[in-house]
């Protein structure tokens, strides 16, 4: 029996216990009609039960009607209300007469835009004087509103003697006790956890979160939110994340999004996002691997019909390999030649001809192999070699190897031999310079010759000049003398000038010696 009571105590206290104090939420505001000097609203909801004036909110005097307003921020599911009104020294110095015919009254609008028509009342005290309400009062009041509110129009008689009139209301504290609306029946502890779950749509300690609207059923997880199972077209945790619109329904799996039903055409992969290759017969593919289903289109091979076939290439598979490729095969890609060129072709594709190299050229540079043919010559065996080469030339210099024919000369055969000389060159390159040597011999002496008859003219010349002179200087000392000495007779100066005159001549008969027949003259007769 004793057993039993305890247990009873127990959940009576614990049911004490049972309701959050909504008042003391850091939401929750406060507000009053009107202050009184400095007792303001906060002195309603600190949490100190005591009564004396100093630590009560206290309205104006003076006022028609007075009210002190809870607003909890949103609506709760709400149990009781407990007030702790004014009452200084147990008694003895104030008492509650102000209290008399208050009314408490609920509502999801404001005190300042609501009337009591408007409100749900859960309380209204019918005390008159000189009877006193109890300043301590527990209102059961289970309403699911926002706002709390305490008010009165009652003027106390006994503030006459003050000449106070009006309403006046002195809350010291103000307890609303409940839960979140969405608690199952609307029980929690006193933290507000609620102890028997949540309603439906709601998860979370307080059940304030709301479940997602695209969870299927109504609940989800009370912990961590998450659905069940999701409506069609959604998957995730929270149903949040939308399936891929290839997905053939719109439904995919909860947990991974992969679409459930396979994918709509055209599309292949767990979430059908992977496209089926342009090259399939029907544009359908194997919805797992994308292996075509029917085959490949034309131009096209492989399992995936992703590939031209192998005398194709391009975007499309619509261009053709050259036929200078080896077997006609290119790249699918670019069209380059993947195993070489035909004889007679190079370059990446094999469109560039080589037919002036007799034996091939190489495939990137298109540079002959081997001897050019007779009458050619360069890397790609393009340039002709001088006409008048005998046979072919050097295949990198064009010089003639060969020699020249007749009448031409030099290493390229493009020098003509002289007039002079033509009987001096024969067709061969070999025997054109010791012909050369024997012309340039014969010009030789003929300038030998010249020189000679130039030195004899000038030495003959300066000989005769040399005697001139000489002729010069005596006559000029004769006259001298004959200025000079005593006058001689006719005879004698006519024997000096016939004796000067008789040397005279003897000096030009030794110059008629001296110029004798010249060397041209001997030349002449010896030819």
């Amino acid at each position: 029996m004793q057993t039993v009571l305890w247990t009873f105590f127990a959940l009576v206290g614990t049911c004490v216990y049972c309701y959050e104090n909504l008042s003391r939420r850091s939401a929750t505001i406060i507000s009053v009609s009107s202050i009184f000097e400095s007792y303001t609203t906060s002195n309603a909801n600190d949490g100190n039960l005591n009564t004396t004036y100093i630590f009560c909110s206290h309205t104006d005097l003076n006022q028609t009607k007075a009210w002190l307003q809870v607003d909890l921020g949103k609506p709760y599911s709400i149990n009781h209300v407990k007030i702790y009104y004014r009452k200084d020294d147990y008694g003895l110095y104030w008492k509650q007469y102000r209290f008399r015919q208050f009314y408490l009254d609920v509502s999801n609008i404001s005190a300042t835009q609501s009337s009591t028509t408007q409100r749900i009342r859960c309380y209204k005290d019918n005390t008159t004087a000189p009877s006193l309400p109890p300043y301590i009062i527990d209102i059961p009041c289970k309403q699911t509103v926002r706002y709390v509110i305490v008010e009165t129009t009652y003027d106390a008689p006994e503030d006459d003697k003050y000449g106070v009139h009006g309403a006046i209301l002195e809350v010291c504290e103000i307890e609303v006790y409940g839960c979140n609306k969405n608690c199952i029946n609307q029980v929690c502890d006193p933290f507000g956890f609620c102890i028997q779950g949540c309603v439906d749509g709601y998860w979370g300690h307080f059940c304030d979160s709301v479940c997602h609207v695209d969870c299927k059923e109504p609940s989800c997880n009370r912990t961590t939110g998450h659905c069940i199972t999701c409506i069609s077209g959604f998957w995730g945790d929270t149903c949040t994340i939308q399936c891929s619109s290839f997905c053939y329904g719109g439904v995919c799996g909860k947990n991974n999004g992969y679409c459930a039903q396979g994918c709509t055409p055209g599309r292949f992969g767990e979430i059908c996002v992977q496209i089926c290759s342009s090259g399939c017969k029907n544009g359908t593919c194997d919805q797992k691997t994308g292996i075509c289903l029917y085959g490949c289109k034309q131009n096209w091979s492989g399992d995936y019909c992703n590939i031209c076939e192998s005398t194709r290439y391009g975007p499309t598979c619509s261009l053709e390999c050259a036929d200078s490729c080896v077997n006609s095969t290119c790249n699918n890609y670019t069209g380059s030649c993947m195993y070489g060129c035909q004889e007679g072709f190079y370059g990446d594709q094999c469109d560039r001809d080589c037919y002036s190299c007799p034996t091939g050229c190489d495939r990137i540079t298109g540079e002959c192999i081997g001897d050019c043919p007779v009458g050619r010559f360069g890397k790609l065996c393009n340039k002709p070699c001088s006409k008048d080469c005998k046979n072919r030339c050097n295949k990198n210099t064009g010089s003639c190897e060969e020699g020249c024919v007749f009448g031409n000369i030099g290493d390229f055969c493009n020098e003509t031999c002289d007039d002079r000389c033509l009987s001096c060159c024969d067709s061969k390159t070999d025997n054109i310079k010791p012909r050369q040597d024997s012309c340039t011999e014969n010009l030789s002496i003929l300038i030998g010759v010249c020189v000679i008859l130039c030195i004899s003219v000038l030495v003959n010349g300066c000989t005769i000049t040399w005697i001139l002179r000489q002729t010069g200087c005596k006559q000029r000392g004769v006259t001298q003398q004959r200025t000079k000495g005593d006058s001689h007779s006719n005879d004698f100066v006519s024997q000096q000038g016939i004796h000067y005159t008789a040397e005279d001549n003897a000096g030009y008969q030794e110059l008629g010696q001296v110029s004798g027949p010249s060397h041209y003259d001997q030349l002449q007769r010896s030819q």
